[in-house]
């Protein structure tokens, strides 16, 4: 079992500083989708809101520093968590719109 810390702070809209055990990161965008950089790199993030259901893909520049597994679905989660996100949206609009 590890211990864990996260703290996320909200600077504007859309715009967060995230704080853990480890150090810090800021992250872009809205509820459910975003882009970040900490001390790995830059990563991206979708979810499903409220659910705790996300996935997280860190974005790496070279092969080489992360080599290819086979079986790895990574891709295909983020994708569908993406496009759900997406559905997600468009019903929420079209019932606030009645």
């Amino acid at each position: 079992m590890s211990l864990r810390f996260r703290r996320s702070i909200r600077l504007a809209p859309g715009i967060r500083l995230n704080l853990g055990l480890h150090g810090a990161g800021l992250s872009v965008g809205p509820r459910g989708l975003h882009v970040g950089v900490n001390r790995r790199g830059m990563y991206t993030s979708a979810g499903i809101p409220g659910t705790g259901i996300y996935a997280v893909h860190h974005i790496r520049g070279s092969a080489e520093q992360h080599p290819n597994v086979a079986g790895n679905a990574s891709g295909f989660v983020v994708g569908v968590l993406i496009a759900a996100v997406f559905i997600l949206v468009l019903v929420v609009a079209s019932s606030s719109s009645r």
